[in-house]
């Protein structure tokens, strides 16, 4: 008898534990600490060793004749931000991921300018449902929507000759974190993080 009762109890305190770290892992007015050491992230990055000539990016005309407009997602900066010595000041850019010698960086462009070359200290896949939640769907009526199939089926089909291929779908984040600034561009199907110190 005395063993039933000792299970039962034992029972009933393993099940609120359960609910008890279950309520706690889930409950959103926890602070989630950030593990990463961003100084220690932007100290192993080096600038890029390289630069374009004339400040022209050598794949832009090319990938101007598969899009009917610029793929590249347009940012703009409120402040300055700082990467070693390169000062990028607050403004407008046009933003492209870029592979070099194995590793990959992201093209600052004004006026289809080259101004900076930023290395990426990490890389994911996304996948599509990604930009379903965070871009807001425009709300099509049946024309519209057969409409716009069609001209992504065309696009996809024979995209390279005519210029109708559908944009990559891109979504940016500019995060505070303390003494710097961390950005992610998601871009397609992948995501750049980048991290810049404060001015």
């Amino acid at each position: 008898m005395a063993n039933y009762k000792f299970k039962k109890i034992f029972l009933i305190l393993f099940l609120m534990a359960i609910f008890t770290v279950g309520n706690a892992f889930a409950n959103p007015n926890i602070p989630i600490v950030q593990s990463n050491d961003y100084e220690a992230i932007y100290n192993s990055l080096d600038e890029a060793d390289f630069d374009y000539l004339f400040g022209i990016d050598p794949y832009q005309a090319e990938e101007y004749k598969v899009y009917m407009r610029s793929p590249y997602p347009l940012f703009r900066s409120g402040v300055n931000i700082i990467f070693k010595t390169k000062k990028i000041p607050a403004g407008y850019y046009l933003l492209t991921p870029r592979e070099k010698n194995g590793k990959t960086y992201i093209l600052f462009k004004e006026n289809g300018k080259v101004m900076f070359t930023i290395p990426v200290y990490k890389e994911d896949i996304i996948s599509n449902e990604f930009y379903k939640e965070k871009l807001p769907q425009e709300k099509l009526n049946p024309y519209e929507k057969t409409k716009k199939n069609t001209m992504n089926f065309i696009g996809k089909k024979w995209g390279k000759r005519n210029q109708r291929t559908p944009i990559p779908n891109a979504y940016i984040e500019f995060n505070d974190v303390g003494e710097y600034w961390n950005m992610i561009l998601y871009y397609g199907t992948k995501k750049y993080y980048l991290i810049f110190k404060k001015d």
